[in-house]
Order: structure tokens, then sequence, then C-alpha cells
């Protein structure tokens, strides 16, 4: 009878161990803390900006924790954060030293944070997310502002010094040119064909070898013409900037601008502005700053009775 039972149990003992043998590495759960780290997921991908404008009531900034190693834990792995002033001065430091003016830390009043303390559940490889929630009309739109979170401790695992800070900027406000992904442009005309193809199409790629050209042939439509752009979402328009066709000067020499929140009413923006065709560079044209889905140009006298662009810029914050 025990030689029947000591037969079972060694039975029972090789079944289990087959089992867990056919476990992966990576699938199995254990609390041996050798090269294993943990990590602030986001801090991977450098610095997060946070979007202050047009300003809102309140926005927010989710991210959490990490684990990493051959295995999966077998226990709860508790975890804080701390704003870490440390990295702040360093930081500064560096700036400083580049010439650069110095970051300034979040006001009080311009952002919480729900919890510094998260888990990394038994069985799972992240924890809970942290949210931080922000006030845009707090900050000073002028400076930089940073806030360095950094893991203080995590129940005597290592901390991967990589990703052991997030650091969340709040950036002043500096104009730039709006990126003109997915934008769609239209025209009264456009020449399919022939030696001086020109899509409308040609005034957003960035190209300034590309042209939109108003039609020419079979049939040669006057003054005035007219250029449309749908930027698809609302964008925040401080000014647009036209670049003319760099190999011929006699394109138009006055437009207006309109724009439209929706596409189908238009109001207008600027009215009887001058553009030079013979100068080759940029040429800028500041508007009330409000947010616009659309924006046309319709040109009005030119040097003949076809005319032509090669670049349409629009500027945000």
């Amino acid at each position: 009878m025990k030689h029947y039972i000591l037969m079972a149990l060694t039975a029972l003992t090789l079944v289990v161990v087959s089992c867990e043998d056919s476990i992966p590495p990576y699938k199995r759960l254990t609390d041996d803390k050798q090269g294993a780290m943990v990590f602030i997921a986001k801090a991977h991908s450098g610095i997060q900006n946070l979007s202050i404008f047009p300003y809102e009531e309140e926005r927010s900034f989710r991210f959490n924790v990490g684990f990493g190693a051959l295995g999966i834990p077998a226990s709860d792995i508790h975890i804080s954060l701390a704003e870490d002033t440390h990295v702040f001065d360093s930081l500064n430091t560096i700036r400083e030293l580049n010439g650069e003016e110095p970051y300034v830390s979040f006001p009080m009043d311009a952002y919480h944070i729900d919890k510094l303390n998260v888990v990394v559940p038994a069985g799972e490889v992240s924890s809970d997310f942290l949210t931080v929630t922000y006030y845009p009309a707090e900050f000073d739109d002028t400076k930089d502002h940073l806030l360095a979170l950094s893991i203080r401790d995590a129940s005597g695992y290592a901390i991967n010094p990589s990703a052991k800070t997030l650091l969340i900027v709040a950036p002043k406000l500096e104009e730039r040119q709006a990126s003109t992904k997915g934008w769609v442009a239209s025209s009264s005309s456009e020449q399919l064909s022939g030696e001086n193809t020109g899509l409308a199409s040609a005034v957003l790629d960035g190209d300034l070898n590309t042209i939109w050209h108003s039609q020419y042939n079979p049939e040669r439509p006057d003054y005035p013409h007219w250029i449309s752009i749908d930027m698809i979402n609302p964008v925040y328009t401080t000014k647009i900037a036209l670049a003319p066709r760099q190999n011929n000067p006699n394109g138009f020499t006055k437009f207006k601008l309109e724009g439209s929140t929706n596409g189908t009413t238009w109001f207008v923006l600027a009215d009887e502005l001058d553009f030079d065709p013979a100068n080759l560079a940029y040429q800028e044209y500041h508007i009330e700053p409000q947010s616009l889905k659309n924006i046309r140009l319709t040109m009005l006298e030119g040097r003949q009775d076809v005319t032509f662009l090669a670049e349409f810029a629009v500027f945000t914050y």
C-alpha cells in the first residue's frame, strides 16, 4: 500500500514539475528581485509637454509605473513617488550654463496630483494610473514650467535609473507653424495637366518647388481666383505666411483673407492686402488671433490673368 502511495505522489510531483516547466519563464510568478526593475513608463519617451493653450478650466495628464523582469511579480509591489527638487535644480544648472532661462516650478494652484502611491498588483506588470490635473490659466505663459516626479521606493526592487523620473513641462507660449497633415486644399480652378501642372494640394506639401496654378488650359478664367484650406479641426490661428512661385514673378499682387469655423459661413479677416510675387521669401500676415477651421485666400488682381502659389502656412501657439 505504501508502495502505491509513494508511486502516486511521485507521479503527481512529476505532473506539477512538468506543468511548471511548460510555462515560459517570462510568464512565471516570482518574487526574485535579481534583474527586476520598476520604471515610469512615459519617462522612456522624454519630456512630457503639457498643452496649456487655448486656456480651459482644467486638463489632465495620466501615467503609470511598469515592472520589468524575467517573470511576473508574485506579490504586490508598493511604489511611492515624490516631487524631485534635486532633478529640478540640476536641470536648471544645465540650462543656465547653456545660456537658457531656468525653469519655473509649477504654481501650487496650477495643478493637483490625485495620489503619489501606487501598486503593481501580483500577476501584473503595470500599476494603476496617477492623474495630474492642471489649470492652464494659472501658468505664466511667458515662462517654461517644470514638474519632476521620481520613484522613491519600490518595495525593495531596483529602480531603472533612466526611467526613474518623469519630467512634465508646461512650456511658454511660442508661435509655431502648424502641421498641415490631413489638411485639404481646394481652389476656384487648378491646372490638371501640362508643363505647369498645379494642384491645390501643392500649397500644403512643404515643397517650394511644387505649385498650385489656376487653370490656363483648356479654359483660362480671370480674377478673382481663390484657394481654400480646410484644417479639419479648429486651429487657433495667429498669422499666415505665403510663399510665391520661385521661378515666375507674374503672380497675384493683391488679395483678401476670409475665415470660417464651419466651412459654410465666411467672414473677412483682412482685405486689400499686398503681395509681392517677385519676393521669393515667405511673406507673413498677422490676423486677430482666433480659432478657425477654414481659411480662404481670394486673389483680386495680378500681373496676368492666371496666377499661382507655392506654399500656404498657418501659425499657431
